[in-house]
């Protein structure tokens, strides 16, 4: 019987890639987790987006290269959109995991209020413009010179280097201050406990007296705002705006949060007091304050009253917790009576204060000229907006830390100051006190500032009504304000 002969077994044939498309897969390979892990390594150096010029440089640099390295190895069209994105992914998710740190800008994005569209776009647009960007740009330059055409791929690069460069001078380019010959006229940083921190002093004259300001917020910085209302107060004094940490050009001083504690707040304004008085020969000098800064200075003055002349206050703050009680109560009458009912149930999500985040109270603020409207003056009006957000002294990074500070500072600082009340915690102060009030100020406000100035002991008390000003006497009417000052406050109080 005849056999078909068992033909032996084979192993199936498995083509096998040229070792010159197993290196170049390789190296494609390489290429994209080199772009993914500089997402990743940009999160554990700069989590909150870069806040120094340097980082700026460093991120739009190295971007720029790592574009161009992927550029050289990838010859996908995709990979010109694809880069950036995978960047930015690896930052956004590395952040929010690994390198997270406290604030409201490593939250949840929030588009139900203002604020949370404006730290969208300073903290996540911005990232992409610095980093995505140039990445993009990176890949373009990687492009032209894989196609090994010399002419082309040069002038490619140049564009790319031109592009690059323009956005790193526009974000970083330094801001500047008038000069004031024979005055004063500087922006500097001093130490104050453990942080650089940024001051700007500007004066007609570098033997007038001394006037520090603090701003309002947490978190925010008039530095515009008192340059662009209140410039006539550098012909009476030199007048000294201070950037806390964690806000305007102070942002980097943020971390560690730790450190960011109301107590060391009011040392770090004493520490800075000290240093003026010593910097401009003068025993004493003046203290301003407007809502957030009126909390910090009330604070500041009860603690060391024998470094200040006077305190000033403006929006004059009492109790925040209190406060926001009042207005939460305002405003959910306000719904029913006009029967709002979205409203109603906002406010029933939102909960009655303190609130969980500064957001929620940023949201209940944007109904303030709703709760209790009034007629602003027209110079204020045109000038609140975001004009005070870029000043002469600031570069585009300085108004963009400004924006993420406002957030964040605001964020951890709003829940230490849930427990103050100065109807309680401030019976007297043993330096001369002086109340500018709006006379269209909220009710949730100066019906506790009227309360507690009653109380309230001093050598010399004097409460001053602004007929057409709110929230902000010293920028509403500034005329009236410096007239005040200077012929009110400083004629009763300055002893050189």
């Amino acid at each position: 019987m005849a056999t078909t002969p068992v033909q032996p077994a084979t192993s199936p044939y498995v083509p096998r890639l040229p070792a010159a498309a197993r290196d170049a897969t390789a190296q494609v390979i390489a290429a994209w987790l080199v772009v993914a892990l500089s997402g990743v390594f940009s999160a554990a150096v700069t989590p909150r987006g870069p806040v120094t010029g340097t980082q700026v440089v460093v991120l739009i640099t190295a971007t720029t290269l790592v574009g161009g390295l992927l550029g050289w190895c990838v010859r996908s069209r995709w990979a010109i959109v694809a880069a950036p994105a995978l960047h930015v992914a690896g930052w956004e998710l590395a952040r929010a995991t690994v390198f997270r740190l406290d604030g409201p800008t490593f939250d949840r994005p929030r588009f139900d209020v203002t604020m949370g569209v404006i730290l969208f776009v300073a903290v996540h647009v911005m990232y992409v413009v610095v980093a995505g960007l140039p990445m993009l740009l990176g890949v373009l330059g990687g492009r032209a010179w894989q196609r090994r055409t010399a002419g082309p791929a040069a002038v490619g690069s140049v564009v790319v280097l031109l592009v690059v460069g323009a956005i790193g001078a526009f974000l970083v380019r330094p801001g500047h201050t008038d000069p004031v010959p024979g005055g004063v006229a500087t922006v500097t940083t001093v130490r104050l406990g453990d942080a650089e921190q940024w001051v700007s002093m500007r004066g007609d004259r570098a033997d007038n007296p001394v006037l520090l300001h603090l701003s309002g917020g947490p978190g925010s910085s008039d530095v515009g705002w008192v340059r662009s209302f209140n410039r006539s107060l550098e012909d009476d004094f030199t007048v000294v705006v201070w950037e806390q940490r964690g806000a305007g050009k102070s942002y980097p001083a943020l971390d560690p949060t730790t450190g960011l504690t109301l107590d060391r707040l009011v040392a770090d304004g004493i520490e800075l007091t000290t240093w003026l008085a010593r910097r401009f020969h003068e025993s004493k000098i003046y203290l301003t304050g407007n809502s957030w800064g009126s909390t910090l200075g009330v604070l500041m003055v009860q603690r060391r009253p024998d470094l200040f002349h006077a305190y000033v206050g403006t929006g004059q703050m009492v109790s925040q917790r209190e406060t926001d009680r009042l207005l939460y109560r305002q405003l959910a009458s306000y719904a029913v009576r006009t029967g709002d009912r979205k409203l109603r149930q906002q406010l029933a999500a939102l909960g009655e204060p303190p609130y969980r985040d500064v957001l929620g109270y940023a949201w209940v603020m944007e109904y303030y000229d709703v709760l209790e409207p009034y007629r602003h003056v027209p110079e204020f009006d045109a000038a609140r907006g975001l004009s005070g957000f870029f000043p002469d002294e600031y570069s585009i990074l300085d108004t963009w830390n400004e924006l993420r500070g406002f957030a964040d500072m605001g964020g951890l600082v709003y829940p230490q100051i849930q427990g103050v009340d100065f109807r309680r915690d401030v019976p007297r102060l043993d330096v001369p006190v002086y109340f500018l009030q709006g006379r269209h100020e909220l009710t949730a406000r100066s019906r506790l500032a009227d309360e507690w100035i009653a109380q309230l002991r001093a050598p010399v008390k004097r409460v001053y009504e602004f007929e057409y000003s709110g929230h902000n006497a010293d920028a509403e009417e500034p005329q009236r304000y410096h007239d005040l000052l200077v012929s009110a406050v400083l004629a009763e109080t300055y002893r050189r």
